[in-house]
């Protein structure tokens, strides 16, 4: 369907947005690229006394990683990676060693459903926070590489940014490779995106101020449907 006048200047603002994460990110990329292949004067000069190595908490996730005995993501199909354990599982077990609770982030509610796709019903968790209406609402779409993790996996994030936000997260999976080609999987993005501009007032969300946030794949997923949105 078409968006009106209104939506695609909303779009592009997100677009703006997330295109000045997705350039910083790729300049990142692009400078440690050049660094990879610099002497070693250099890379601690561009870096600036950053460490090339994981802090303490994170070695401890990646230590925890490695002895719930995953297997090499690259030996495997995409169904049997996709039922590898997760930094998630890390994190939760090394809370239990703790002896700290591993119950998830609390949020005032969270609901399942589905959303309408271009080729069935798509998988979405919304999360509402505290707080009155109507709220700002956060269309997220998680990362794996488009091939790998779900809702679950990224349950944490949407939870954070909800309360952090104070604005309803919208979850939204997606069609995965490589059972599903490009551009399946933004095309479902997109869909849930519209899905949100058309059912936010349901949910007690404000349609005029939705945004499209994504974690790594979910970035340039994000990135794709505020140029689609530009573009309808």
């Amino acid at each position: 369907m078409k968006s009106t006048n209104r939506k695609s200047k909303r779009a592009a603002l997100a677009l703006g947005i997330v295109a000045a994460f997705a350039i910083s990110g790729c300049e990142s990329m692009r400078a440690g690229t050049d660094i990879a292949s610099a002497p070693k004067e250099s890379k601690q000069a561009e870096v600036k006394g950053m460490s090339d190595k994981p802090d303490p908490q994170m070695q401890a996730v990646l230590d925890q990683l490695a002895a719930l005995g995953g297997k090499p993501i690259e030996t495997l199909s995409a169904e049997e990676a996709r039922k590898q354990p997760t930094p998630a599982d890390a994190v939760k077990a090394l809370l239990q060693k703790q002896g700290k609770s591993t119950a998830p982030m609390p949020v005032a509610k969270v609901q399942d459903g589905e959303i309408p796709g271009p080729a069935g019903p798509i998988r979405a968790r919304i999360y509402t926070p505290e707080g009155g209406g109507p709220l700002p609402v956060i269309v997220y779409y998680h990362g794996g590489g488009w091939v790998i993790a779900n809702l679950d996996t990224y349950d944490a994030s949407a939870r954070a940014l909800a309360n952090a936000a104070k604005a309803i997260v919208v979850s939204s999976h997606y069609r995965q490779a490589p059972e599903h080609k490009f551009p399946a999987a933004h095309e479902d993005a997109f869909a849930a995106y519209q899905w949100v501009l058309n059912n936010a007032v349901a949910f007690n969300g404000n349609p005029n101020r939705v945004s499209v946030v994504g974690e790594s794949a979910g970035g340039n997923l994000a990135a794709a449907v505020a140029l689609m949105a530009r573009e309808a």
